[in-house]
């Protein structure tokens, strides 16, 4: 069996969106969630601003069908102990919007796979070194969106790879993609109404990620 933030890595590289369950109602967050794996996502980042977010990642793994490529992780993951709750819940990878050497340090110790944010080159550099697997670059639509990656990029694209976080929507990833990400953490705009249209949002998400058009 290969290890876990192999098939983590793999995962990403295949359908190159985290996408994000953030909502305060749990029910609803859980909805979400089921909504991107029965449509072809495979990493599913459930924050921990959702009430009840360890239980809902254990359900979301029992659910999870035998052999299946899903990867279930934690984000918001801020402080040592949300690592250790993630790590105890059975999250596969850690999503964090800062630096943090401590979390860094659960990631590493049980070998999960790591996307810690930072904003600033000094703060990229520093998730850098603490060996983090993706460099979330957050939050970047306000600071100048594409733009600011394309530059950001250009002193450090022999970083680790950069996902690209902060709240844009599908139509703006091929704009994040040409600023050098490799992955897009995006939720509610993925979402929709009815079922057919969350269907198509998701298809054309993870074709333009993909470098389709």
């Amino acid at each position: 069996m290969k290890p876990l933030k192999t098939a983590v890595a793999e995962s990403l590289a295949r359908a190159p969106i985290i996408a994000v369950v953030r909502h305060a109602d749990r029910a609803v967050a859980a909805g979400q969630a089921r909504a991107f794996m029965r449509h072809g996502l495979e990493m599913i980042e459930v924050t921990f601003t959702v009430p009840g977010a360890t239980e809902l990642v254990r359900e979301l793994l029992d659910l999870r069908p035998a052999g299946s490529a899903i990867r279930i992780g934690m984000g918001t993951v801020t402080t040592p102990a949300r690592a250790r709750a993630a790590v105890a819940a059975g999250s596969e990878f850690l999503v964090t919007p800062n630096v943090s050497a401590a979390v860094a340090g659960i990631a590493h110790d049980n070998a999960l796979f790591l996307c810690m944010g930072g904003l600033t080159p000094s703060e990229l550099v520093a998730a850098h070194e603490l060996g983090a697997d993706l460099l979330k670059v957050y939050p970047l639509p306000p600071v100048g969106g594409p733009a600011y990656l394309a530059v950001v990029r250009q002193p450090l694209g022999d970083l680790a790879p950069m996902l690209a976080g902060g709240g844009f929507g599908i139509e703006e990833i091929p704009a994040y993609r040409a600023a050098g990400a490799v992955a897009f953490g995006i939720g509610a705009p993925l979402l929709a109404p009815d079922e057919e249209a969350t269907s198509r949002n998701i298809h054309r998400a993870l074709a333009l990620a993909r470098g389709g058009q």
